[in-house]
């Protein structure tokens, strides 16, 4: 599934700047109501199961360029919001195996915003095995 939601957050190096709750807080406000009418106005419905969710930034005219790892705090307030839109059941490692941070994608013509693939996953082969547990414990048996 595709969602494009049009919401870009602060820069991840904000919140080391010290950045006051009540940004923070609208931060999560505009997530939250942008993901929501992003949600609706494809009619996406609950996701059974687990995920992995993949970001992908949209930066439109005049929208500066980012390092890949500063939109981890867009991705979270949105991974956020789709929990309360009902489209995960949450955000923990039994509902989201992993999250992906992909390079943002320049269109100076396009609307800013994120782009958000949410990848279901069948049945649930890759399960979460804990510290020291993961990909090197699957590929020795």
């Amino acid at each position: 599934m595709l969602l494009f939601v049009p919401y870009l957050g602060p820069s991840t190096n904000a919140i080391y700047a010290g950045v006051h709750w009540a940004k923070r807080k609208k931060a999560k406000d505009a997530a939250l109501a942008a993901t929501l009418e992003a949600v609706r106005g494809i009619g996406l419905g609950a996701v059974d199961g687990r995920v992995d969710l993949v970001f992908r930034p949209r930066l439109g005219k005049g929208v500066r360029r980012r390092d890949t790892s500063n939109a981890s705090m867009t991705a979270k307030l949105i991974e956020d919001a789709l929990v309360k839109a009902g489209v995960l059941a949450d955000d923990t490692e039994a509902h989201v195996r992993r999250v992906i941070l992909e390079p943002a994608e320049i269109d100076r013509q396009a609307e800013t915003g994120t782009w958000v693939e949410i990848i279901e996953l069948d049945g649930d082969k890759y399960p979460l095995q804990g510290i020291g547990g993961g990909l090197s414990a699957k590929r020795d048996k």
